[in-house]
């Protein structure tokens, strides 16, 4: 029996352009229970040339610069918004009143309060069909096996109560006072620097990892370089957003944590780490090495084996996800992070069930960024203001799935 069609339509076609676009030409070929057979179908932009050049090495059946008339179409069932942050609300907003389902890269707005009115819309949408709208948050780390089974352990309590979390994301691109300027380096089209880019990601995967939510936070912050050349040679930008946030926080449950988000660290270029530690035990994973997950615990008998093990999570038999790609031992990457992640939207699409992170998550994160930022720009603590009142995401898939080799 033939799949039904899912006909995607993604907005913006630059570095998450080209992620999500992978993801959608790969689920069905490593996902074989996907539900649905999805198919790129429109890619939309604003400048026909580089946007005709894009479908065509990305995969899209068409191409469009014209985003109202690709939402009128009965065809186009799901839409991607992957551009700057500040059209993230605009655009999620004018696909749910058309009726489809919306998958939005993070920061999910550039603010708590365009936050709450995405949220608002999106419980009242429904499709043409007369269902409710699902939507979704790209914060695909989410998804990482590695990351995905730490979840799983603290979830099952092998880490005892949660009393601390440390965690940093370092790169280094903004280092070189030559880079030039970009809409990542004003606030009126990013909301914030690194922090909106990379504390986004470490406050998501505190939630997810501890099932804990934020009560309130202190930080500090940064610009080194106020000043960049503009991208066309013409003039200089002014550099108003952070190039480094620093923030402290205390968790629901009273675990202290710490954050870290900069572009100005030498020699770091995408180094996503965060740890967490409880009472009986602890957890590290690094994107960097993200197929490999350290854990500890304070059970170990044998006092000359005690110390921090490396779980290698590739067994397809009992880490998330590893399953459907190759034999145990031979690592997936980063672009396999975004075909899990879609690959558990297309199955909540089809039987109703929980999808997380949803935009209920992307507004808990905005609320933490917003009370982080408001802290360092006045150096005191803040109370994180908390909107909602969410129930913590399962940790993964129920089940790895068998091998498909």
């Amino acid at each position: 029996m033939s799949k039904p069609i899912l006909n995607v339509a993604l907005v913006g076609y630059a570095f998450m352009g080209r992620a999500h676009s992978n993801a959608y030409r790969q689920v069905n070929r490593f996902f074989a229970d996907a539900p649905f057979q999805v198919v790129p179908k429109v890619l939309v932009g604003r400048t026909a040339g580089p946007l005709k050049l894009a479908a065509e090495q990305f995969g899209w059946q068409e191409y469009s610069t014209d985003l109202s008339a690709v939402l009128k179409r009965d065809d186009i069932h799901l839409v991607d918004i992957a551009t700057p942050n500040d059209s993230h609300v605009s655009l999620s907003i004018q696909a749910l009143k058309a009726g489809k389902h919306v998958l939005t890269e993070k920061p999910l707005a550039l603010n708590a309060k365009e936050a709450r009115q995405l949220v608002a819309v999106a419980k009242a949408a429904r499709t043409s069909a007369g269902k409710p709208a699902r939507v979704g948050v790209w914060h695909n780390y989410r998804r990482a096996p590695a990351a995905s089974t730490a979840a799983a352990l603290i979830a099952e309590g092998k880490l005892g109560e949660i009393r601390h979390v440390r965690a940093v994301y370092l790169q280094d691109w903004l280092l070189d006072e030559s880079c030039p300027g970009s809409w990542r380096m004003t606030a009126k089209t990013c909301g914030s620097g690194a922090h909106g880019d990379l504390n986004a990601h470490l406050i998501d995967m505190t939630r997810f990892l501890t099932g804990l939510e934020f009560d309130e936070v202190a930080g500090i912050e940064q610009t080194f370089i106020k000043k960049r050349r503009n991208a066309d040679g013409k003039g200089m930008v002014d550099v108003d957003v952070d190039d480094a946030l620093l923030f402290l926080a205390r968790l629901s449950n009273g675990a202290l944590a710490s954050f870290e988000g900069t572009r100005a660290a030498a020699g770091r270029k995408n180094y996503n780490q965060i740890e967490v530690n409880g009472t009986k035990g602890s957890v590290l994973w690094n994107f960097e090495r993200m197929n490999e997950l350290q854990y500890y615990s304070v059970d170990e008998q044998d006092a000359r084996a005690k110390g921090f093990r490396t779980i290698m999570a590739m067994d397809g038999a009992v880490h998330p996800y590893a399953g459907q790609y190759w034999p145990d031992g031979h690592v997936i990457g980063y672009e396999h992070t975004f075909i899990n992640h879609l690959a558990d939207f297309l199955s909540a699409l089809a039987s109703g069930d929980e999808f997380r992170p949803d935009f209920a998550d992307g507004l808990a994160n905005q609320e933490v960024l917003d009370a982080a930022l408001k802290a360092a720009k006045t150096r005191r603590w803040v109370t994180v203001e908390r909107s909602q009142k969410l129930k913590p995401a399962k940790a993964a898939r129920a089940s790895a799935g068998k091998s498909l080799l």
